[in-house]
């Protein structure tokens, strides 16, 4: 996996990502122009209502946007659109997100998940190291041109995602400039306030969590409803536990079943450790494997487990690895 190193202003952060990632931004977007809308001026009305969202954050994150763009020599509305991905690929008619399982022992500060996406992003991907004005760190998986997705900062903070299903236009800010406001949280507490305020308007399940705190919480089109992590473990895959809320179409039976294979094992054995996490989510029983070759998915074409990570928050401790094979070694990632 590509490593960026970004540092400096916003623009700088975003000519150094746009410039590292150019060919990856050119690709990645060649697919995703084949699953957003063809009718550009609704296409366009869309992004302009998240990236009102995004400006009214009232961060720098359209100005490191910008930045990506004038670097890949991409116009800035595709960059939005990468960033806003999740809500304009949500669709109520096709309501089946990909098959993301998370783990945690919220006790421990122990914490893993599979990131289960198209094929079309296999070996295009990012670890960015990203360092603020301010001096605050954070580690992120992210894709080509997106500015976060899941990962851990130096204040010991590690934030997972899963997709869930909608049955409305999600208008809200996209689910992944939260992600990248969440990473740059300095407690859970500051987190939690966060998305209480910018929760709604997506469809995603978010844990964020410290060394002794875990919040989880599934962000739905009318509220962020938050879920109880006071047992040993917690675990979430793709669709709501909260009632009311849409549930998948032609892949509620997958999601369900690997929440319940997850709970199973670890009723016989409840270990916390990074050890079992990993053997969690390299299950790969038939027909609903938790770590998933590749197969056709109706959102995203030919999708499987493009990635695999484990954060220890105790060490400030994140491992990643490609692809959906078991035997593949982690890369290792640390603030200590």
């Amino acid at each position: 996996m590509k490593k960026l190193v970004l540092k400096g202003t916003a623009l700088q952060r975003g000519q150094t990502h746009g410039e590292q990632m150019r060919n990856e931004i050119h690709e990645v977007l060649d697919y995703y122009r084949s699953r957003f809308l063809s009718n550009r001026d609704k296409l366009q009305s869309h992004v302009d209502q998240l990236m009102a969202k995004v400006e009214l954050l009232g961060k720098d994150y359209k100005e490191e946007m910008d930045g990506i763009a004038s670097s890949a020599n991409v116009d800035p509305f595709w960059i939005y659109c990468i960033n806003a991905r999740s809500e304009l690929m949500s669709s109520p008619v096709a309501s089946s997100p990909m098959e993301c399982s998370t783990v945690s022992f919220p006790k421990n500060g122990l914490l893993g998940q599979n990131w289960d996406w198209a094929e079309a992003l296999e070996g295009k991907l990012a670890l960015a190291d990203i360092t603020l004005e301010n001096g605050h760190r954070f580690f992120t998986m992210t894709e080509p041109g997106m500015l976060a997705k899941i990962g851990m900062n130096d204040s010991g903070l590690g934030v997972c995602l899963n997709i869930l299903p909608a049955r409305k236009k999600l208008t809200g800010l996209p689910v992944h400039i939260l992600l990248r406001a969440l990473l740059e949280c300095r407690s859970v507490e500051e987190a939690k306030t966060l998305i209480q305020i910018h929760g709604a308007g997506k469809a995603s399940h978010v844990l964020v969590a410290d060394s002794t705190q875990t919040v989880a919480v599934e962000l739905a089109p009318d509220q962020p409803w938050f879920q109880n992590t006071q047992e040993d473990w917690y675990l979430h895959t793709n669709h709501y536990l909260q009632q009311g809320q849409a549930q998948p179409t032609t892949t509620r039976e997958c999601t369900e079943t690997r929440l319940k294979t997850l709970h199973e094992r670890l009723l016989y054995k409840p270990e916390s450790s990074l050890s079992n996490i990993r053997q969690l989510l390299d299950i790969n029983e038939k027909p609903f494997p938790i770590l998933r070759p590749y197969a056709w998915h109706e959102l995203t074409g030919n999708g499987g487990t493009l990635v695999t990570m484990l954060l220890d928050l105790n060490k400030k401790e994140m491992l990643l690895r490609e692809g959906f094979d078991s035997q593949n070694g982690f890369d290792r990632y640390s603030f200590s």
